[in-house]
């Protein structure tokens, strides 16, 4: 029996030898692993603080705009909106029964700077009859307005006619179709 005995020992010695060389790969995972963190961390910061090439749209800037005379209250037509935020644009464009666009998109996806260079290319005809409201979807002081709108996906369009109905799209359009889409659902023809 004493042979047994000695026998049941080797394994066990055996398996001490080769726990501290199966840990040596663990290390090195771990490390490895968070090497590939720091680095994706890294990279994020990096990328945050960059440039971005996104287009923005085309803003008239306050010089060129005329204001309303002294005596007369400004009309939802005749100035532009100054409110603080575009949920204030928005309020006052429904309670002036002036159409609106609304536009909610980020600066970073590629459909949104798409649908941002059809807005600039097609609202110009539109500017006159109807506010663009720009809705930044990073901008945290619009989550209420998209909460009530109910934005899932961007980018959104939101046209409301004078009678305050809305018509909703999501996704990028083409020119002619964007024009189409606020003749008929913000102007009604």
């Amino acid at each position: 029996m004493p042979p047994k005995h000695k026998t049941a020992n080797l394994p066990r010695q055996s398996q001490a030898k080769t726990q501290p060389a199966a840990r040596k790969p663990d290390r090195f995972l771990s490390l490895l692993v968070i090497a590939s963190i720091a680095v994706v961390v890294a990279g994020i910061i990096l990328l945050k603080h960059q440039p971005s090439d996104a287009v923005a749209l085309s803003v008239t800037p306050p010089a060129q705009v005329s204001a309303p005379a002294a005596n007369q209250p400004a009309a939802a037509v005749a100035g532009p909106f100054k409110p603080s935020s575009p949920a204030d644009q928005l309020d006052q464009a429904l309670a002036a029964g002036q159409p609106a666009l609304v536009f909610m998109h980020s600066n970073n996806c590629q459909s949104c700077i798409d649908m941002m260079h059809v807005v600039d290319q097609v609202y110009p005809e539109f500017a006159a009859q109807v506010v663009l409201i720009d809705v930044n979807v990073y901008d945290a002081a619009n989550g209420p307005l998209m909460e009530t709108l109910g934005l899932r996906y961007i980018p959104t369009v939101v046209v409301f006619d004078k009678a305050g109905q809305g018509s909703q799209n999501v996704g990028a359009m083409a020119a002619d179709d964007f024009r189409a889409f606020l003749r008929q659902r913000a102007l009604g023809g």
